[in-house]
């Protein structure tokens, strides 16, 4: 945005707030008369821009619109706000201007109000029953526009909450009856190079696995992966290298948070049909470079501490899949060698750190270190001598000896003994 365009957004939304402090005290209680709720919006203003939308076929789309509507998408986090427009008929202005517009921007933010709109359960229950509505937001997801398509996400993944509360809403209707939506979510992954959309996409995704139905089975698995004969492995796999950043020495907050979202969707798979497909081409090679990649990142001490939530189910998704696919015969112990002697790398760190905490550990350090530690347990339990030797001749000293500790009252000590002796022989 220029100077200029700020400065003219910055004089539009000065008259769109009433300044308080500009006028005198017998004056606020008339000026009340035009204010929305408990907000300091001017309600005539909304309804000027709402017939300003309605006109658009008539008049055109222009930049003061798109800064007046943006300044609209900014006030509906107030809930004032969100009701008023309800009130003032807002779902028929846009379903109306849905129909007739085909201007890319303006169509997103009529969605990205409508979204934030739908943030109040009321609102996206009254949404829900306007079928003829839901039906034009949902053909919108096979528009070529990524901001418009992460916008409806957004929309959707509102309506996702609304079935976690109740199993028969009608927005779970409405998802498992788009066709539309079975077909373009993997399409996004497979072939989008917005990395917004594919993040927004695969959070989804993830919200969709979160949520356990009366069937036994969760929505992800409703919606897209029980009428398929893929489980889309391929196509997330093309989204995560399209977002995975080139800078792997520390990762940001937000794509940690997406590394969580992908191995959270990832671990719903369903499995049979995930072991055929993860034996194609170069499938398997390509899955196992993710948790590598993910977990090197945190032998840094620095990238794993402080640990919250999204950093340990990142370890405990990563370690998991690996052990998965060892107990299933997909991978050996000589093709983890580095992925093993990098888990020991961290759970010397955080048994370190904890030993250095001053009070109580954290719970998702105390239940993540507990993990990775019968997680070693039972990699040493299904290995031979030589291959934990080979994992340990990895490490240092001090790594070594914590592991070696932690192993001599988990595995048969004629094995241990046969360990201390290969790593004396050293």
């Amino acid at each position: 945005m220029s100077e200029a365009q700020e400065g003219e957004s910055d004089k539009m939304k000065s008259n769109v707030i009433l300044e308080t402090q500009e006028v005198d005290e017998s004056d606020i209680e008339k000026l009340k008369g035009d204010t929305v709720g408990d907000t300091l919006y001017s309600g005539k203003w909304i309804v000027n821009i709402l017939l300003s939308i309605s006109k658009v076929h008539e008049e055109g789309w222009n930049e003061k619109l798109e800064y007046d509507l943006c300044t609209l998408w900014d006030m509906t986090t107030e809930i004032d706000i969100i009701k008023f427009l309800f009130d003032n008929d807002y779902f028929k202005i846009a379903e109306y201007v849905l129909n007739s517009s085909d201007e890319p921007r303006f169509i997103e933010i009529i969605l990205g109000i409508t979204g934030n709109m739908t943030c109040d359960p009321l609102i996206l229950d009254a949404l829900a029953e306007n079928e003829k509505f839901v039906e034009l937001i949902l053909r919108y997801l096979s528009f070529e526009d990524s901001a418009t398509l992460v916008q409806v996400l957004r929309l959707l993944r509102s309506a996702l909450w609304s079935i976690q509360t109740n199993p028969e809403s009608k927005w779970r209707d409405h998802l498992r009856n788009s066709t539309i939506l079975r077909e373009i979510i993997p399409f996004i992954l497979k072939s989008s190079t917005n990395e917004e959309l594919l993040i927004t996409t695969t959070s989804f995704l993830r919200t969709a696995a979160d949520i356990d139905l009366p069937t036994g089975e969760t929505l992800l698995n409703e919606l897209f992966l029980s009428s398929q004969s893929s489980s889309f492995l391929s196509e997330m796999l093309e989204s995560f290298q399209e977002v995975l950043p080139q800078d792997e020495n520390h990762y940001s907050p937000s794509t940690l948070k997406y590394f969580e979202d992908w191995l959270e969707v990832f671990s719903n798979l369903p499995k049979d049909q995930l072991y055929l497909e993860i034996l194609q081409d170069d499938n398997l090679a390509r899955t196992v470079e993710i948790p590598r990649r993910i977990l090197t990142n945190f032998v840094d001490p620095c990238n794993i501490h402080p640990l919250d939530g999204t950093k340990a189910s990142c370890i405990y998704r990563c370690a998991e899949m690996i052990l998965d696919f060892r107990l299933s015969k997909l991978l050996t112990a000589v093709s983890t060698v580095d992925i093993n002697s990098t888990i020991l790398k961290i759970i010397d760190n955080i048994d370190t750190a904890m030993k250095e905490e001053e009070e109580d550990p954290e719970e998702a350090m105390d239940e993540l270190l507990k993990y990775l530690e019968g997680y070693w347990v039972k990699v040493s339990s299904i290995s031979s001598t030589d291959e934990i030797l080979n994992i340990l001749k990895t490490n240092e000293k001090v790594v070594i000896d914590h592991t070696i500790s932690l192993l001599k009252s988990k595995i048969p000590e004629e094995k241990i003994d046969r360990i201390r002796a290969g790593l004396s022989n050293e």
